[in-house]
């Protein structure tokens, strides 16, 4: 099952460079009106990234699954062999989408955190 955990790792990976480059993005269009603004932008891009992920997890069905582009991807010989091997595989995909929800999560958290910090840094400066 090596190459098929691997291509599903790299192809989440993918998905997430491509969430944090709009993110990033995004932020640095918000940073012009202040830092805090920039960081709730990022800290919703990665949040609404995690709830993706956890829809995604809760729906995967064989069927879905056996559409999945980290399945179809694969040259047939490289697949997991048998029912039993889809079923662990598509177990893999679920546990793989989970761990990338955690992380967006924790990233989530860590800018909003900021955001807080920075807001009131602007507040105690104003005199607040």
């Amino acid at each position: 099952m090596f190459p098929f955990t691997r291509y599903a790792f790299f192809t989440l990976a993918r998905d997430a460079g491509f969430v944090a480059l709009a993110g990033i993005t995004m932020m640095v269009a918000a940073s012009g009106y202040e830092a805090a603004t920039a960081l709730k932008v990022g800290a919703t891009v990665a949040l609404a990234f995690c709830v993706l992920l956890l829809c995604r997890s809760s729906l995967l069905t064989d069927e879905r699954f056996q559409r999945s582009e980290a399945w179809r991807g694969l040259h047939p010989d490289e697949r997991p062999a048998g029912d039993h091997g889809r079923e662990a595989a598509r177990r893999q995909m679920e546990e793989l989408m989970l761990h990338f929800a955690k992380g967006a999560a924790g990233i989530a958290g860590i800018l909003f955190s900021s955001a807080l910090i920075c807001s009131v840094g602007t507040l105690a400066q104003a005199g607040y």
